[in-house]
């Protein structure tokens, strides 16, 4: 029995628009590329408050040593998409021992206890072993950690415990006080107080809205892909139909041609 010809071309067609829409959402769902290391970690626990050893550079947890304002390497944070007067090193001020980094604040900044918030910090600044609780000021009821310079014991902040609600967002992050932090700005080469700079929180928000548009857009061509498919498969069976029916006109009924191959 002769077979009839599918509609050529539509097979094609529909698999590369299927392929094409696949790359596209493994585009939007690939790894991004880093600009800077913002990566949450929980810290750990710090060694207690002793001797201060040897001042040496500080090195945030997990994370390369920070370049020097003349360095290379700010060529590379340059090329990363970082702005210099984006970044900012915190340092003791008391001993100029880097402490951190703008890079890794990671809450907006508490008014009433004019702290820098940061998931990261480096291995120079220590954690008080034991307990302490607040008994006045914004710290009243709170049960947190002091953090101190490991060069110079200069108490810089603290890592809360337990706190009231308000301050609920705080805890198990590196609270460093304003008071006891100059900022060393890249873009300038200037030490400036802490107090006097301000670093609005970032947010994300922007970017996921992008990403949803493209979501109920790639969702939308989705759909209209597998109703034309199923238009065209719907149309190559009446084709099918079409030939089958052509290719038995005539006959009488109980006989069926058949095709022979010369």
């Amino acid at each position: 029995m002769g077979r009839h010809c599918a509609v050529p071309g539509w097979r094609g067609r529909g698999w590369r628009a299927k392929m094409a829409v696949r790359r596209r959402i493994q585009q939007l769902f690939q790894e991004p590329q880093v600009y800077g290391a913002i990566t949450f970690e929980r810290p750990g626990s710090l060694p207690s408050r002793g001797i201060p050893p040897q001042a040496r550079t500080g090195t945030p947890r997990g994370a390369e040593p920070q370049p020097e304002p003349d360095s290379p390497e700010v060529g590379t944070l340059l090329r990363r998409g970082l702005r210099l007067e984006e970044c900012v090193l915190f340092h003791c001020r008391e001993c100029r021992t880097v402490l951190g980094d703008s890079l890794h604040l990671c809450a907006q900044e508490e008014r009433c206890l004019r702290v820098l918030v940061c998931f990261k910090v480096t291995n120079d600044v220590v954690l008080e072993d034991s307990l302490m609780v607040g008994i006045e000021g914004a710290l009243l009821g709170c049960a947190y950690y002091a953090l101190y310079c490991r060069s110079c014991g200069l108490m810089v902040g603290f890592r809360l415990y337990s706190s009231f609600t308000a301050l609920a967002h705080l805890r198990g992050l590196f609270c460093l006080l304003k008071d006891s932090i100059l900022c060393y700005h890249l873009k300038t080469k200037a030490l400036i107080e802490a107090s006097e700079m301000n670093f609005p929180a970032l947010s994300l928000k922007k970017q996921l809205g992008n990403l949803k548009e493209q979501l109920v857009v790639i969702h939308v061509r989705l759909e209209l892909l597998i109703k034309k498919l199923e238009e065209l498969n719907q149309q190559n069976n009446v084709a099918d139909k079409q030939g089958y029916s052509s290719v038995t006109v005539g006959l009488k009924p109980g006989f069926a041609r058949i095709k022979t191959s010369k």
